[in-house]
């Protein structure tokens, strides 16, 4: 097994265009900084209403979180609806747990409009009980899915085992609006799609600084009307105030070889699912392209630590687990592995909204998934083109009150303030 991303293996099928990086000071009515999900569709929002958009990246477009992700795309959340709605109220909860979705829709009606190479592939999910005591949790789930119009549909561990069969899991609740997609490679399609449409892209430029309204880089700076900051694990030094809002969990991924038709069809007898489970250092496994398996987990020793961690003890322990759930699946060799930190919030909710001195320049961070980054970035670019867009501050705003607050987080420190109402958000 070696250290490498897989998902570049993806970039062979398709033509990705040349984006030299920044050499000169050049202005803009629209600076996109950052080249993931949120700063690309923010650029599409932005060039599709007639702005003129310069956007740049540090690395690849595609090249941090976005392009190492497992590529779920699902309208679940990171909490439970029947959390979600303890914590913000019926009414609320729903405009929450919609974001997602939409987010799921708009990256999906784009692949399919534009015909992107991304391996786009319909995959229900499936949310498993991995203990006997988290059958309620999943039928409280299912109760708030029903109240709310939702899909769904429960499987006991006798049902599940002809959808989806293991020794492990209890019971399984499954629901569609979901897919799964090569998130490196949709990055490239949708920064060619940028290019024809008008953007400017400069990747491997790195903005150090935001002056007022100039974006400084190495070798130039970029003055621009409106600024929209759509990067990850943000340095102090871009800036100290808002750096402190966001942190990140460390999360491992690997693929397989190959699975046999026979493998395949005996741990998917019907049809392909993403699935994950109720265990808060949750394992997650799709079927990617050639039939691999793409499985995901992670671990208390570094899930909040500062910086990445290559050891391949941590996902030889979640494949081990994996393979006891699988026994058929014993001799199956994967074949790469990569680690990827995820930014998250207090609360687990991402940040959309306007820097709080200079309403010129506004924040994507810490959207714990695909498909809240793309709608975070669209939500954005949205509120420069209209300014009648809807208000979302409420739950995505930049100082909202999270349960430690930034002073109290001078004292507890960084890791700590995360840890603990990370865990608070999930119960």
């Amino acid at each position: 097994m070696i250290l490498e991303n897989w998902l570049y293996n993806g970039l062979i099928g398709i033509q990705t265009q040349n984006c030299p990086p920044l050499t000169k000071d050049i202005s803009c009515d629209c600076l996109v900084i950052g080249g993931g999900f949120s700063g690309l569709h923010a650029a599409l929002r932005l060039i599709e209403s007639g702005k003129q958009v310069v956007l740049v990246e540090k690395t690849i477009c595609g090249g941090s979180s976005s392009g190492k992700s497992g590529g779920f795309l699902t309208p679940q959340t990171e909490n439970d609806i029947w959390i979600i709605e303890k914590n913000h109220g019926k009414e609320n909860g729903k405009i929450i747990f919609d974001i997602p979705q939409k987010g799921v829709d708009m990256i999906v009606s784009i692949a399919k409009k534009y015909s992107f190479k991304c391996d786009l592939r319909k995959q229900d999910s499936m949310y498993l009980a991995i203990k006997e005591g988290d059958i309620e949790e999943l039928k409280v789930e299912a109760e708030v899915r029903k109240k709310a119009g939702l899909p769904y549909k429960l499987y006991n561990k006798k049902n599940l085992a002809s959808i989806h069969p293991s020794k492990s899991y209890f019971s399984g609740m499954k629901f569609s609006g979901s897919y799964g997609i090569n998130s490196l490679t949709y990055c490239q399609e949708l920064k060619n799609l940028l290019i024809k449409k008008g953007v400017k892209i400069y990747e491997g430029t790195e903005v150090n600084k935001i002056f007022k309204n100039i974006a400084l880089t190495h070798r130039g700076n970029i003055k621009a009307k409106n600024i929209l900051v759509c990067i990850d694990k943000m340095k102090t030094e871009f800036d100290e105030e808002i750096s402190k809002k966001y942190y990140h969990v460390q999360s491992f991924l690997a693929v397989s070889e190959p699975l046999t038709k026979e493998e395949k069809k005996k741990i998917f007898p019907k049809e392909e699912l993403m699935c994950w489970d109720s265990n808060d250092l949750y394992l997650h496994y799709r079927i990617v392209e050639d039939d691999r398996i793409m499985l995901g987990g992670q671990s208390y020793l570094t899930i909040f630590s500062p910086n990445y961690s290559y050891s391949p003890k941590v996902i030889n322990n979640i494949i081990a687990e994996f393979k006891d759930r699988f026994p058929f699946l014993k001799n199956l060799n994967f074949t790469h592995f990569w680690p990827g930190l995820l930014d998250v919030t207090k609360d687990l909710n991402p940040i959309a909204d306007y820097h709080p001195r200079n309403k010129s320049i506004q924040y994507t961070l810490g959207c714990a998934g695909l498909p809240w980054a793309a709608f975070c970035g669209d939500y954005i670019a949205r509120r420069v083109v209209d300014p009648k867009t809807e208000d979302l501050s409420g739950f995505l705003g930049i100082n909202r009150k999270f349960f430690i607050s930034d002073n109290l987080q001078k004292y507890l420190g960084k890791i700590l303030s995360f840890s603990i109402s990370n865990l608070r958000s999930l119960y």
